[in-house]
């Protein structure tokens, strides 16, 4: 699937850790460089091998606007104990720069990324937090140092023709950045260059993830829908996991020509669905109600270089968790969540 994330509750009872991150009133105005909103042309695909692969021009830039908007919920009741309510919300919006450095023999891209401005404001509960690049007070806050350290700072990755990311290339400037806080005595320490190194490539791996997208190594048939299945074991709380089936799809809705560009749309659902409500150990059972997890979105894809044109992804979530004691029924407790997220990404001008 596009987005190469699977769509998995946050862990129950750590709702205030999980989502420290709030909506804003709005969000920056700008123009993409294609309008999703206009009416398309159709363009008909007449060869049956029709593959898109992710070969863009070496040399070439592309800027990208994403805004990522998550909420969530939570109603803890334990025993005779008054509930205790929690919600937080988040939007997070960035412009990140991506320059295609080669395209090597194998069909592998090297890419360059370069976050150039950051927006997060944030509530949790009744706590408010509110950071942006362009001031100069947030960017010397340390409190903030898990996005000053990316800012402004290139890091490149190796993507495959399918547009996987493959391996980070090199992310030194980030790394050196987390180090520069490291005393001198342990700054060339190969267990913490390692550990600077592996930090820094998963700061950047949730950036680049909002940018690349996967394209289909099948040949694309209009209404063609693809269908995958599998069984994982679902973290539902701290020590606690449910088996889960995940079925996912995705379906191709064809090709529209926009402007200059013609766009593979591409169109991907997932459900998860729990095997198992109950699960008991020794006296203490806990069961799972009320279990809602769907993601839902559509991507456009150039059809000439594989470069993600839009992307639009819409998540639910919900459970209720009820624990329980046969040595101690008094000590029963529920714990009810629920939350969202949606997400754009759009190629801009």
């Amino acid at each position: 699937m596009h987005f190469n994330r699977p769509i998995f509750l946050l862990p129950l009872l750590v709702l205030a850790v999980a989502c420290s991150k709030t909506e804003t009133a709005s969000t920056t105005t700008v123009k993409g460089a294609i309008d999703t909103t206009q009416k398309a042309e159709p363009v008909a695909i007449t060869d049956t091998n029709h593959h898109l692969y992710f070969h863009p021009k070496a040399g070439s830039v592309q800027h990208y606007h994403i805004v990522d908007k998550m909420a969530m919920n939570s109603n803890d009741v334990q025993g005779n104990s008054p509930a205790q309510k929690h919600s937080a919300s988040s939007t997070t919006e960035f412009f990140i720069q991506q320059t295609v450095k080669a395209v090597n023999l194998d069909s592998s891209v090297i890419l360059s990324f370069r976050v150039d401005s950051l927006r997060m404001d944030s509530q949790r509960d009744t706590s408010k937090v509110h950071y942006a690049s362009s001031n100069m007070k947030d960017r010397m806050n340390e409190q903030y140092r898990e996005f000053n350290m990316l800012l402004g700072k290139d890091f490149s990755v190796r993507a495959n023709k399918w547009g996987d990311l493959d391996s980070m290339v090199d992310v030194s400037a980030i790394s050196n950045d987390l180090l520069s806080s490291v005393p001198d005595s342990l700054r060339k320490n190969p267990r913490v260059m390692m550990m600077a190194r592996q930090q820094a490539e998963q700061v950047a791996n949730a950036y680049v993830m909002r940018v690349l997208v996967h394209s289909p190594t099948r040949a694309l048939v209009k209404d063609t829908t693809w269908r995958n299945e599998t069984d994982v074991n679902l973290d539902i709380a701290p020590g606690l996991a449910f088996p889960v089936h995940v079925t996912a799809t995705e379906t191709v809705r064809g090709l529209e020509k926009r402007d200059d560009h013609v766009l593979a749309v591409l169109e991907d659902n997932t459900n998860t669905s729990p095997k198992k409500k109950v699960f008991e150990e020794g006296p203490t059972k806990a069961s799972i109600g009320n279990f809602v997890a769907t993601s839902h979105s559509v991507v456009r894809i150039e059809d000439a270089t594989g470069l993600l044109a839009h992307r639009a992804m819409q998540e639910k979530r919900n459970v209720t968790l009820i624990v329980e004691s046969k040595e101690h029924p008094e000590a029963k407790r529920t714990v009810e969540q629920n939350g969202s997220e949606e997400l754009v990404t759009e190629m801009i001008e």
